[in-house]
């Protein structure tokens, strides 16, 4: 009896071990965890390892971390950018109106005597105020696409006709400043594109400014030419410049939003870093492509794609309508 109840004992013994290792020092491991977790610190890995359930619920919470570490990582990375858009924003603001105060108080003081000086004065402070307005603008549109809140009215649209209109206006705004735009198109199938008009043209303006920012004004001529290719599926947009052109390591980066190669000609020039990634975006949102191929003092091509109106899908008055 004696023995008998000796080895009931050990056995006992070491049922007790084997549960406190297989369940309850995994426990206190996942009530640690979860406790680093409330107090927001997702950096303790859980490191148990078991090929039982317990050891199945110990990895999904390891995923859980993990995941959670993630999202905590991507939410410090989008309030870094939004301090630094803040801070790029109001930087950018603060010139112009610096620049409206400046002058006003010189016309409130007299400075301004002749009529040809106080239009002068006028002239600045009106165009201050549309760099404002445009700078409130893209801040305004670059947030609505962030939180995917824009609405897009997408339609076919004859881009051939699309883009010689856009390629004359902004060679009417381009002629003073000595940039001469041309529109260029090799497009057989006249195949209507999926597109939202005004967001399409935002993106079209985008591209132009930033070309017409760092074009080079010690070549005797500088130019612009909006390309029209196709392929089976889609429209090829190209629009390109004889300009400074950009470095090869900074090509990767021209889409990301606040991405300044220069930021110091960009500011004197107006760039507020917004202007491609707002194009970038609305260009994925039409299911479409864009990147950029440059060559430092020729020139950059920047190339976007629009997705073609299947021809058992479009109306038959489109093209008669766009033209």
């Amino acid at each position: 009896m004696g023995i008998a109840l000796l080895v009931a004992m050990l056995i006992n013994l070491w049922i007790s071990y084997r549960m406190a290792k297989s369940i309850i020092t995994p426990l206190r491991i996942l009530n640690k965890a979860t406790a680093d977790i409330a107090r927001g610190n997702l950096d303790g890995a859980i490191n148990y390892r078991s090929l039982d359930e317990v050891g199945e619920l110990c990895q999904s919470f390891e995923q859980m971390r993990l995941q959670l570490k993630d999202a905590q990582t991507l939410r410090q990375r989008y309030e870094n950018n939004r301090k630094e858009l803040i801070a790029n924003i109001s930087h950018d603001l603060k010139t112009p109106i610096t620049s409206i105060r400046g002058y006003v108080q010189g016309m409130m003081e007299g400075v301004a005597r002749t009529p040809d000086k106080e239009q002068k004065y006028m002239q600045i402070i009106y165009n201050n105020s549309v760099e404002m307005e445009r700078l409130i603008d893209e801040l305004f549109l670059f947030s609505k696409l962030d939180l995917k809140q824009l609405d897009f009215n997408f339609e076919p649209v004859n881009i051939e006709a699309f883009l010689r209109d856009c390629a004359e206006e902004k060679g009417y705004e381009l002629e003073s400043n000595g940039i001469q735009v041309s529109y260029i198109g090799s497009y057989p199938s006249q195949a209507p594109v999926i597109a939202d008009r005004k967001r399409l043209q935002r993106v079209i303006n985008n591209i132009i400014i930033n070309a017409e920012q760092h074009c080079d004004r010690s070549k005797p001529l500088s130019w612009l030419e909006i390309v029209l290719l196709e392929n089976e599926t889609e429209a090829i947009i190209e629009i390109k410049d004889n300009g400074h052109g950009i470095p090869a390591e900074n090509l990767p980066y021209i889409f990301d939003r606040l991405y300044r190669g220069d930021p110091a000609r960009s500011r004197q020039s107006g760039g507020s870093g917004l202007g491609l990634s707002i194009a970038k975006q609305i260009i994925e949102a039409h299911g479409g492509r864009i990147w950029a191929e440059s060559e430092e003092n020729a020139g950059t091509s920047i190339f976007l794609t629009l997705p073609k109106v299947k021809p058992e899908t479009v109306p038959e008055t489109v093209n008669e309508a766009d033209k």
